[in-house]
Order: structure tokens, then C-alpha cells, then sequence
């Protein structure tokens, strides 16, 4: 996987705990709000991991 993909990935993870953070906030999911913040909250961290451990492979010249 080029790094023009991997960079697209992110992106559609990023839009997507975005998107669950404004869906979280809609009136219609009041019943769903908690699951809905929880899931955001770990796609982020999902997304922060996987950021960090290419910039880490970066560092250490053994990028993907």
C-alpha cells in the first residue's frame, strides 16, 4: 500500500469519528448517544495509534 493510500485511509477515519461525534449530538439519537460518543472516542484513538506507529516507523527508516 502506497503512502497516498495510507493517507487516504486516515482520512476516512478521521470523517467518520467526526461523523459520529455530530450524529452523537442529534436529537433523534438520544437513545444511541452514549454507544455513539464511545465508538468516536475509540475509532480517535484507533486513528491516533496507528498515525503514531507510522511516525515512528518513519523515524526509524523502515517506512511502509
Amino acid at each position: 500500500m502506497g503512502g497516498f493510500d495510507r493517507q487516504r485511509l486516515f482520512t476516512a477515519l478521521i470523517l467518520a469519528v467526526m461523523a459520529l461525534f455530530v450524529a452523537s449530538g442529534l436529537p433523534p439519537a438520544l437513545r444511541w448517544r452514549r454507544q455513539l460518543r464511545l465508538l468516536a472516542i475509540v475509532g480517535f484513538l484507533a486513528a491516533l495509534a496507528a498515525a503514531l506507529a507510522e511516525i515512528a516507523l518513519w523515524w526509524s527508516g523502515h517506512a511502509l
